[in-house]
């Protein structure tokens, strides 16, 4: 009975040590992934630093009027109907930025939102923003779901997020050091439609200016 007892004492213990050995290994991987993230994230804020004293020395610091940023919006989307182009130029304490955006409409809270930013007055608000893009975060559970971009385009970085309760879409680029690109949509089944309507966008030439 005393040898069967510490037989099974052992086996508990043994359990016990494998399963904090598990628990520490993963919590050690995951400070891993964090450093990881982190340098990433630090990396990308340098070189984004870099790239912006280039544009500085070529005394390119200004954002677009925004009735020019307008003419980037899409003219129109498939099955939808296109409303009023909104757009504005803000400045105040020294950071300018220019605004654009659209909505189209095809049912109630059936819509497309599309909103482009011009931070190339106020980068530093930009970069923290741009940097997060570039990690290539991934998230899922049964409320959403959250992953790098599908669109594809040189310059272009971005997280796509799906709602998968109320089919809410939603995409958030980061376009040449310098444009923050928003579109959401409503009654969704998934991230095909943004997509197509940021591929309708010339990205590639906003991402070069």
């Amino acid at each position: 009975m005393k040898k069967n007892f510490l037989l099974l004492a052992s086996a508990v213990f043994l359990f016990a040590s494998c399963e904090q050995a598990k628990q520490a290994k993963e919590s050690y991987s995951a400070l891993s992934k964090l450093s990881e993230a982190g340098k990433d994230m630090s990396a990308n804020m340098d070189k984004a630093k870099e790239e912006r004293a280039e544009r500085e020395k070529r005394g390119d610091t200004l954002s677009l009027p925004y009735k020019e940023l307008e003419q980037y919006l899409p003219t129109t989307v498939a099955g939808y109907t296109p409303g009023e182009l909104k757009g504005q130029s803000q400045k105040m304490s020294g950071l300018a930025f220019s605004t654009a955006e659209r909505t189209y409409t095809k049912a109630p809270e059936e819509d497309v939102e599309v909103s482009l930013i011009d931070y190339n007055g106020s980068n530093t608000l930009y970069q923290g923003a741009a940097a997060m893009m570039s990690l290539g975060i991934e998230q899922e559970d049964d409320e959403h779901s959250i992953g790098p971009t599908a669109v594809k385009a040189d310059g272009v970085k971005g997280m796509d997020t799906f709602y998968k309760k109320d089919g809410r879409a939603e995409m958030t680029l980061a376009v040449g050091g310098r444009f923050l690109l928003t579109l959401k949509a409503g009654k969704q089944k998934d991230m095909t439609l943004l997509k197509s309507v940021a591929e309708s966008m010339d990205l590639e030439k906003l991402a070069k200016l």
